[in-house]
């Protein structure tokens, strides 16, 4: 059963949890519709992370990139990476996804993770790895804050 995720789902916060020894990682239930929620995982720029998107992003994502003014060679080796190194993943009734060994060996997905929201998307990364980049990320975040209002 193939249920795409409803649009209106919003993936936000930050969940720490384990990942067995199956590669598979229980998603927050804010994030689930229910059994056969179907995600598509990609490795983060530089294979940092794994990046989940929902079956509809992902296909919007695919759609934005064959409709952008890109050049086309750039245009052709986006769609060729993307498409091809995505895994489409399908929730099990226990509400986990399976994430790819090559993909946890890339990420470095061992023992305990972090979810992390990310509006359309979530990702999923190594504990030690997240920490870096929250704190790498953090002036540029307390410059957008100020730019925001916030």
């Amino acid at each position: 059963m193939s249920n795409d995720t409803n649009s209106n789902t919003m993936f936000s916060g930050e969940f720490r949890h384990a990942i067995d020894d199956k590669h598979r990682v229980t998603i927050p239930a804010p994030w689930r519709q229910g059994e056969g929620d179907e995600f598509y995982l990609t490795l983060g720029r530089g294979g940092s992370h794994v990046r989940a998107m929902p079956a509809e992003e992902f296909r919007a994502t695919a759609e934005r990139a064959k409709t952008s003014a890109m050049e086309p060679q750039k245009k052709a080796a986006f769609l060729r990476h993307f498409v091809s190194g995505s895994h489409r993943v399908v929730l099990d009734k226990q509400g986990r996804l399976l994430v790819p060994e090559e993909m946890c060996k890339k990420a470095a997905l061992t023992a305990e993770i972090v979810l992390a929201g990310g509006m359309h998307k979530f990702e999923l990364w190594g504990v030690d790895a997240w920490e870096k980049n929250w704190e790498a990320e953090n002036p540029a975040y307390e410059e957008a804050s100020l730019e925001m209002g916030l």
